[in-house]
């Protein structure tokens, strides 16, 4: 399998499991304590993290005042995110001022680096477990590991551009 079907793949996979996040999160808000999500159960609670100020990044790092309409979820941040992965084999990618496998590198790094803080949070600060979050946690690092990286040291999509630029 190519480089490009993994990043696609997981790019998907990514925003199915965003779109869910954001499914529950639309549910806890207009159903209230009446609403159980799937993701609930005895080993952890996604709704529980998922209400938490930890799922407003913008606002828990002080960027914007909670409940801005630009306080964005990580659900929604997330489907952008995964968004753009899925992108990356499009003519899109070539806009970018720099080699777009690199792009793709310091997004997916950048994934990656916001994941081991998540996890941080989740384990000694709301001491819960979220298997939602766990599997964006497994999509972000697969991300670099199979996609990116790959990706990276051999440019396989948007080869013809990074040849061109190195003669």
């Amino acid at each position: 399998m190519g480089s490009a079907t993994v990043i696609v793949a997981l790019g998907v996979a990514g925003m199915l499991v965003s779109g869910y996040a954001l499914d529950v999160e639309w549910k806890l808000k207009s159903a209230g304590p009446f609403y159980k999500p799937a993701c609930d159960g005895q080993w952890g609670s996604c709704s529980a993290v998922f209400q938490s100020k930890y799922a407003h990044p913008l606002s828990c790092f002080g960027l914007l005042p909670a409940g801005h309409a630009l306080d964005l979820s990580l659900a929604v941040l997330g489907l952008a995110n995964y968004l753009v992965y899925t992108l990356y084999p499009t003519w899109i990618f070539r806009l970018l001022p720099m080699r777009p496998h690199a792009g793709l590198l310091l997004l997916s790094a950048a994934g990656i680096g916001f994941s081991c803080y998540l996890l941080y949070v989740l384990k000694f600060i709301l001491k819960d477990f979220c298997i939602v979050c766990a599997a964006f946690h497994c999509i972000n690092f697969s991300m670099f590991f199979f996609g990116a990286l790959p990706e990276y040291r051999n440019p396989t999509v948007h080869a013809a551009r990074s040849r061109t630029k190195k003669e």
